[in-house]
């Protein structure tokens, strides 16, 4: 039970940084003549990106998969936020 709390904790974080990298990516888009607010966005995409990374890999090392569904949901969402400029 202990490990299917984790895999499924391991599997939300994931999907919430694969969200968070497709919205930091479509505000960059937006924010071009901000240039330290884009600086600032663009590292903290780069520390996303490897969040996702490192968790992706913990779910590797546990022989499980990251949830696409999640992770496509997500991605959705943040689409759809970025287009209309909520965040």
């Amino acid at each position: 039970e202990s490990r299917e709390w984790l895999v499924q904790w391991l599997r939300d974080a994931h999907a919430m940084e694969e969200q968070a990298e497709t919205m930091l990516s479509g505000q960059l888009s937006r924010i071009e003549s901000y240039p330290e607010l884009s600086e600032r966005i663009r590292s903290h995409l780069e520390e996303t990106k490897e969040q996702a990374r490192r968790l992706k890999s913990c779910l590797d090392g546990l022989d499980e998969g990251s949830s696409m569904l999640k992770d496509a949901g997500g991605k959705l969402t943040a689409t759809a936020q970025s287009i209309s400029g909520v965040f």
